[in-house]
């Protein structure tokens, strides 16, 4: 039986859907995570989108066309967009580490970011976390979240929120984040996850000129680069 964020007990299994076009992953990621009940998986969208099959929680890959040479496969920000308006959970399962594409992505829609590279027990927590309606955002982001605060750019935050905010964004483990705020990991874990919840809504309700002027990149601004813009907007992967 998992262990649920916050330490609660699974009572049930939570369903799942994995699109990858590897073949690899979509076989090894149902065994590797056997508490969740993978009842599909997909190498892309299109088919998925068809069956509609009622699951808790799509695990979604960002690149769906490597190395093939047919048309139309959605991918990236157009694939989240689309499985999310489904009515699915998306928890993204990438490779992809630039943190202003991921900020894109869940702007689109998607709940949760988890790098193949994470640890199996990290990646299955955030499955789970994702799965019951939470939000989850790899290291990187968390510094990118750090930015928005300063900036103006998330909704307001809590000072002990702002406190577990900035250790994170400089790497300090929640043991010794525990220790020096006199709380418990658990409750350290519990205010991270109401940052990332409030990272990702007002990613979600920005605008793409609002990201511009927060980070520079607006016409005319500092850091203006036609580059950067297709970064965050999703144009390039």
């Amino acid at each position: 039986m998992a262990n649920l964020p916050g330490g609660e007990s699974a009572t049930r299994r939570f369903s799942a859907v994995v699109i990858d076009d590897s073949t690899v992953v979509r076989f090894g990621l149902p065994v590797m995570h056997p508490e969740l009940d993978v009842v599909a998986t997909y190498p892309d969208i299109e088919q998925f989108l068809v069956d509609r099959p009622p699951v808790d929680l799509v695990i979604l890959d960002l690149k769906l066309a490597s190395g093939r040479e047919r048309g139309g496969v959605r991918q990236g920000v157009t694939a989240i967009r689309a499985v999310h308006a489904a009515g699915y959970k998306i928890c993204l399962y990438t490779d992809e580490d630039r943190k202003l594409v991921l900020a894109q992505c869940l702007r689109a829609g998607a709940q949760g970011v988890v790098h193949k590279s994470e640890r199996g027990m990290d990646s299955l927590t955030a499955f789970l976390t994702v799965a019951q309606g939470g939000t989850v955002i790899t290291q990187s982001l968390v510094g990118l979240a750090e930015v928005l605060e300063r900036r103006g750019g998330l909704p307001t935050l809590t000072p002990r929120q702002r406190e577990v905010l900035a250790r994170r964004a400089r790497g300090e483990r929640w043991a010794d984040i525990a220790h020096e705020l006199f709380i418990t990991e658990g409750v350290a874990r519990e205010h991270m996850a109401a940052v990332n919840a409030k990272f990702a809504r007002g990613l979600h309700t920005a605008t793409p000129g609002d990201i511009e002027r927060v980070f520079g990149i607006a016409p005319g601004d500092l850091l203006d680069d036609p580059g950067a813009r297709g970064a965050i907007f999703g144009e390039r992967h």
